[in-house]
This record gives structure tokens, C-alpha cells and sequence, in this order.
């Protein structure tokens, strides 16, 4: 197979640091030119990377040397971005989450179907082998039946000029790090919840803040969900069972040296369980290989997240409805 020629679309923090690294230390893949609608930005980062730069997002998506398109846009712009690269024919990496409605999701999952093209969205965390680990010890038994599992992801205030605090482009702790927390549960529960509960805070900001939400799965299963933007950083998930409990204090954003640790404790004891340092940016960028290699293509995924992030969204305005 030819070598995958990338195209990125967009000179974001989350590319410099490591998706274009990713892509340029894959044998499968290149980097042949990044865009910027700042030409002065796209030769400063094209410059760092040793890659040409493109005129345009335009320019970049039809040309024809350009097979895939890397999107770490914001959320507001993925669905334009998105749409007009699976009409070029481009396959496409999007950085989570693919929108901030599923209205728009679905459009562009529509369009990515009729033209054939692999759509990921960016969850690079659904790679990293502890969680398998975790799952693998579930289903030996060793903290008997799931009852409930807390998820968490919140950082400290950025900048006020960042992206996350525009409604316009899409912002919002719930399209940032809620997602996170939403994926990972139904990624641990190994299905879908049968209903959901949310509250959104805005804090006087235009976009959600922080939040929380619940999850309830078949089997009285669980899930609370906690997400902000004003927070002491928490990046975990703690599954509490029927005869003892997981953790995992570094569950979403996880360095590719870091040697995570999950904590197993029974009747008052903990043992840790070490798991071996892993790049879960180059598993992703591995598999979109492997399923351009085998024409494996399948969007449901993609779907079913987005209807539960909008089930998210619904149930905090009801509530807000409610309130006023």
C-alpha cells in the first residue's frame, strides 16, 4: 500500500504536540503540508515541522496528492471542514467532539457514507491498553458485579481567549472533557445507558462550565459523570463492585512515558497493578491504517456517541426550563 499523504487542516495546540509527530512516525503515513487561515502561522509551524504549507484550508483539501485530512479544528468549524473533505474523497481524523449537536453529527456521518471515506473521531484514549486490563479484570471476577463507576475530568481556568469558552466555535466542558467521561463509560459497561440525567453550569460564561450527569445502565448499573473547566485536576474513574473497586487516577490524557497503575482493593487491601507505558495516539493513528488497509469502515460508533452527548445537552435544558 502507498504511503497515506495527510493533509492538516489547522495549526491547534493538540497537532503540534502530537498529532503531526504521530502521523510523520508512522511508516504508513506523511505529512505533505499543513494549513492555517494565518499564512504567517502555517509557515511558522510548517517551518518547525519541515513540511510545505498550504495557501488555504481549500487549497489543502483538494489537492489531489492528499489522501487524508487530520481536523484539529474547533468544534463549530468541524462540520463545514468535515463535510468538504469527504466530498474531495478524503479519509478523515476529527478531533472530539465531531459536533456540539447531533443534527450535524448525522450530516456528517451521512456524508462520509455516501462518499465511502473512514471517519474516526479523535478518542485517543480508547486505545490505551489499561482499560482493557480494567475490563479484562471485570470479567475474570475480580471485583464481582459493576455497581456504579465514577468518571472524572476537569482542569484549571485556561485563558480567556480560549476556544473552549466560544459558544460559536462549539465550546463547553460538556464538548471537551465531558465527552471523555461519557465515552469511557459506555466503553466500560460494553453498552449504551438506558437513560440519562444532566446538569450544565454556565457560571455567567456563554458556554457550560462545568457539569455532571447520570447514567443508568441494564443490570442497576451506574454511572456518575463529573466535567468541568474550573476544577482541581482530575483525570480518573473509580469502579465500585460488588466485591471490590478499580481505579484509575490517569484515565483520558495520558503521556506516552507515563506508567499507569490501576488500584485493585478488597476488603480494605489494595494491590497495584502496573501497565506498561503506551502512545495511544499512535495505536489510533495504527488502526485508521489497518482499516483503510482492510476497506473496514463502520460509522454506528460514531452515532450513538453523539446521541447520548445530545441526550446530555436536552435533559440540562429541561432542567433549566424547569428552574426558570
Amino acid at each position: 500500500m502507498k504511503k497515506i499523504n495527510f493533509g492538516i487542516l489547522g495549526c491547534a495546540n493538540i497537532a503540534q504536540r502530537t498529532m503531526i509527530g504521530t502521523i510523520q512516525s508512522n511508516p504508513d503515513c506523511e505529512v505533505i503540508s499543513i494549513a492555517s487561515r494565518n499564512l504567517d502561522k502555517a509557515k511558522e509551524v510548517a517551518e518547525k515541522f519541515n513540511i510545505p504549507k498550504a495557501e488555504s484550508y481549500d487549497d489543502q483539501i483538494n489537492n489531489p496528492d492528499v489522501k487524508a485530512i487530520y481536523i484539529p479544528l474547533p468544534i463549530g468549524m468541524h462540520k463545514e471542514w468535515c463535510i468538504k473533505a469527504a466530498k474531495a474523497k478524503k479519509h478523515i481524523i476529527c478531533e472530539k467532539s465531531l459536533s456540539d449537536n447531533l443534527e450535524d453529527l448525522k450530516e456528517i456521518v451521512q456524508v462520509a457514507k455516501e462518499e465511502g471515506v473512514l471517519l474516526f473521531e479523535n478518542f485517543m484514549c480508547d486505545y490505551h491498553p489499561q482499560h482493557q486490563k480494567v475490563i479484562d479484570l471485570i470479567k475474570n471476577g475480580e471485583i464481582g458485579e459493576i455497581r456504579n463507576i465514577d468518571l472524572k475530568f476537569g482542569f484549571p481556568p485556561l485563558p480567556e481567549n480560549n476556544i473552549r469558552y466560544s459558544k460559536s466555535l462549539g465550546g463547553g466542558a460538556l464538548n471537551d472533557a465531558g465527552a471523555y467521561t461519557l465515552f469511557m463509560a459506555r466503553k466500560l459497561v460494553g453498552e449504551n445507558p438506558k437513560s440519562v440525567s444532566c446538569h450544565l453550569f454556565n457560571n455567567g460564561s456563554e458556554v457550560d462550565m462545568m457539569g455532571s450527569a447520570l447514567l443508568e445502565f441494564s443490570k442497576e448499573i451506574c454511572a456518575n459523570l463529573q466535567f468541568g473547566f474550573s476544577h482541581d485536576y482530575h483525570n480518573e474513574y473509580v469502579i465500585w463492585g460488588s466485591k471490590g473497586t478499580l481505579k484509575v487516577n490517569r484515565a483520558y490524557s495520558i503521556p506516552a512515558d507515563f506508567t499507569p497503575q490501576i488500584s485493585l482493593i478488597k476488603n480494605g487491601k489494595s494491590e497495584m497493578i502496573n501497565c506498561d507505558p503506551s502512545d495511544h495516539f499512535k495505536l489510533l493513528l495504527e488502526d485508521f491504517v489497518r482499516k483503510l488497509q482492510d476497506k473496514s469502515f463502520s460509522y454506528d460508533h460514531l452515532v450513538d456517541q453523539g446521541i447520548y452527548m445530545q441526550m446530555m445537552r436536552d435533559s440540562s435544558m429541561k432542567k433549566e426550563t424547569i428552574s426558570n
